[in-house]
């Protein structure tokens, strides 16, 4: 397969162990052009599927876990870290393109950990609160167990690369095992960088199934009651 260098569409550099989407003439586009399109190529009306990286073997330090700070811990969050946590979670929003809203953000993390519905692991050292994980519990029919959906994972950037990420992620899957679930899940941005360190943590791309999602209308501000079915 060839490996071209930019994408077809915007022309932004598309490196070999990055993402990059390819159609079965090898036509390639970058991530964010792939969701405009809509996973169709313009050129021959193929599906763009996700390119397969090649080996990052024998390039120093490329995608292996770092040690993690030895200054930062990882304890299970409560109400009194909640201010803490909703500063974390607002950021994590506004790094997937969502408005900045702390009341809200606060509002929903409370409802969660009041309720016992996930569990939400704060990383912090003398810096305070600088990364977390939640958890969200589930069962799978097929497997006909519990499982346990990684379903939020942040690192400030000013904290990033001191191996916090990988150890958030070492204490979800030992929450996994201890939970006895069959199997821990995640779902993330097709351009987002954090899929090296997915990876280089054990973490592999699900190439059986594929992911949908039916957007539905949602309720007006502060009625929080769902409709009777």
């Amino acid at each position: 397969m060839e490996m071209r260098r930019e994408c077809e569409r915007c022309h932004v550099g598309l490196s070999d162990d990055g993402s990059a989407y390819v159609c079965s003439h090898e036509c390639s586009f970058c991530p964010s052009c792939v969701r405009t399109l809509t996973f169709v190529c313009p050129n021959c009306s193929g599906e763009l599927v996700r390119r397969p990286r090649r080996s990052s073997q024998g390039s120093p330090g490329r995608g292996a876990p770092r040690s993690p700070d030895p200054s930062v811990t990882v304890r299970r969050a409560t109400l009194a870290d909640l201010d803490s946590v909703a500063q974390l979670f607002d950021e994590y929003r506004v790094f997937y393109d969502q408005k900045s809203d702390l009341r809200e953000s606060r509002r929903f993390l409370e409802e969660r950990l009041r309720r016992g519905e996930s569990e939400i692991w704060l990383a912090a050292g003398g810096e305070g609160a600088v990364g977390f994980v939640q958890l969200y519990p589930m069962f799978s029919s097929v497997s006909l167990g519990p499982v346990l959906v990684l379903n939020d994972l942040f690192v400030r950037p000013a904290a990033r690369r001191a191996g916090l990420g990988a150890l958030l992620l070492a204490t979800a899957r030992a929450r996994g095992v201890a939970a006895g679930a069959h199997y821990l899940e995640l779902s993330t941005a097709v351009d987002n960088p954090a899929q090296r360190l997915y990876e280089a943590n054990g973490w592999s791309l699900d190439r059986e199934f594929l992911h949908y999602e039916l957007p539905l209308p949602r309720p007006a501000l502060g009625d929080r009651t769902p409709p009777g079915i």
